[in-house]
C-alpha cells in the first residue's frame, strides 16, 4: 500500500482550499520574484497565446502550469523564498539548443538534467536561473 505524499514544508502555497493568485507570487517568493519576472514578461509578451492554471499538488502545494492549448510548456512550482521553474524538452529541442546560443552551457545543463521517456527534464530555480538561457529554453520548446 502506497503512502500519501506528504507535502513540502516550504510550498509557498500550501492551503488546498485557498488558491492563490499571481499576484500572491511576489510576496511569497521575496526577491527570488525579480528574476522570475523577467522571464515571465518577456515569454508573455512574445507568447501571449500562453495561459497560465493553478493547480494543486498534495506533495507541492499550488504551482502554475503554462500551456498552448494542450501542450505543456512549463511548470512553475513556488516555495518561500525560490521557486522551480521545470521544463522537458525532446530530442530535436535539445539539438537546437546544441547549435544555438546557449551551446556552451549545454554541457553543463544536460549533466543536471534528468532524462525521462517523454524527454529531458530541465529545473530552474533562483540560484540556477539565467534570464537568457531560460528564454532561449521556452522558446525553443514553443517551436520544437
Amino acid at each position: 500500500m502506497k503512502t500519501a505524499a506528504a507535502l513540502s514544508p516550504n510550498a509557498a502555497f500550501p492551503d488546498e482550499k485557498r488558491p492563490p493568485a499571481e499576484s500572491d507570487l511576489p510576496g511569497a517568493l521575496g526577491r527570488a520574484f525579480v528574476p522570475l519576472a523577467r522571464v515571465l514578461e518577456s515569454h508573455r509578451a512574445a507568447h501571449p497565446d500562453v495561459a497560465s492554471e493553478w493547480k494543486y499538488s498534495p506533495r507541492s502545494g499550488w504551482h502554475l502550469i503554462f500551456s498552448r492549448k494542450k501542450r505543456r510548456i512549463f511548470y512553475l512550482i513556488p516555495t518561500r523564498g525560490d521557486f522551480r521553474l521545470s521544463l522537458i524538452l525532446g530530442i530535436k529541442a535539445i539539438a537546437a539548443l546544441q547549435t544555438g546560443p546557449c551551446a556552451k552551457k549545454m554541457p553543463a545543463l544536460l549533466k543536471e538534467a534528468k532524462r525521462y521517456p517523454e524527454g529531458t527534464a530541465f529545473n530552474f530555480t533562483s540560484a540556477t536561473l539565467d534570464v537568457d538561457v531560460a528564454a532561449t529554453f521556452l522558446e525553443v520548446k514553443i517551436a520544437h
